[in-house]
């Protein structure tokens, strides 16, 4: 009972700190994050509130919806799944049991049967199909209990990348389709963390993974209208339309110059890891060329890198 009253009053500093109103839906947010510290949506938030920013409303309903509905869901699955199987544990039960009292009633009867202890031959027999039966069942019941032991495993969208929540390129594949059904034109960007093999180098590739959650997390705060996409390792891509190059450019300045601002800090000691660059092409696509498109940003994006600075090409 102290674990469950130090849980609530840390949910109700958690809203505190980020001035979000006490209603069920955020205590029910708060407590799930600082009740697994070590989750998917913990470290959504550290990745959005890296550097002392508070966690918006908005963000928080979009961490929500990416993750508590899915957990939700397969809460209830899962719930339904232990029943099932709980249940057919009792049958399995129930059946061993009958089994014994079957096994000690046919000895009983041979041997009212006889005079003396029944025929060895028939004993042994039957002895071996008990012996069988229960084999059978001590393998069902350990195979049941694997299977409610694997329903614990929270289920990952496929079209999701696990350590950035963005979507991978297979997941992409609809919006790309979409502006070729629709041949509307498009300012395609596509970025990158610049010495990220560095980062992974002196800290590993966990911090490494926490700087491109940092770093896609300031991607949805300046494109919060826009699916955020890793197109690769080191890549994020973000399309939009009925939005001119120049304004694109002035976009992704915004998401770069505000990704540099940021200390990222190692969370066990918090020493700081050092500056994190980032880097942008850009390049206006039309219709289904969007291979064509992403090479010309890719170019962009390489010839940013190669001279060494930040503001973006295109």
């Amino acid at each position: 009972m102290p674990e469950a009253f130090r849980a609530a009053r840390d949910a109700l500093a958690f809203l505190e700190a980020h001035r979000l109103a006490p209603v069920a839906e955020n205590y029910t947010f708060a407590l799930a994050v600082v009740a697994d510290p070590g989750s998917d949506l913990a470290r959504a938030v550290a990745a959005e509130t890296d550097g002392g920013l508070r966690l918006t409303a908005r963000a928080l309903e979009t961490l929500s919806e990416r993750h508590l509905a899915i957990k939700r869901d397969t809460t209830a699955e899962r719930d339904s799944a232990v029943t099932a199987r709980a249940n057919q544990l009792g049958a399995l039960t129930t059946d061993a049991q009958m089994l014994t009292r079957s096994l000690s009633h046919d000895v009983s009867a041979m041997a009212s049967e006889a005079e003396n202890w029944p025929d060895a031959t028939l004993l042994v027999t039957r002895l071996a199909d008990a012996e069988r039966e229960l084999a059978e069942l001590r393998r069902d019941v350990a195979r049941l209990q694997s299977d409610l032991g694997s329903l614990g495993t929270a289920r990952h969208d496929p079209m999701r990348d696990a350590a950035t929540g963005a979507l991978t390129s297979e997941g992409a594949r609809p919006i790309f389709a979409q502006l070729a059904e629709q041949a509307r034109s498009y300012v395609l960007m596509i970025f990158s963390v610049a010495d990220l093999a560095g980062v992974n180098q002196r800290f590993g590739h966990a911090v490494g993974d926490n700087v491109l959650s940092a770093f896609v997390a300031n991607l949805r705060r300046v494109f919060p209208d826009e699916e955020i996409i890793r197109w690769t390792g080191n890549e994020f891509v973000v399309v939009v339309t009925d939005v001119a190059l120049t304004a694109a450019r002035d976009f992704a300045d915004e998401a770069i110059a505000a990704f540099e601002t940021r200390r990222l800090r190692l969370r066990g000691s918090g020493a700081w890891i050092g500056p994190v660059r980032a880097l942008a092409g850009l390049v206006v696509g039309q219709g289904d060329d969007q291979d064509a498109a992403l090479s010309q940003a890719r170019a962009d994006l390489y010839r940013a890198t190669v001279e060494g600075f930040a503001p973006v090409d295109g």
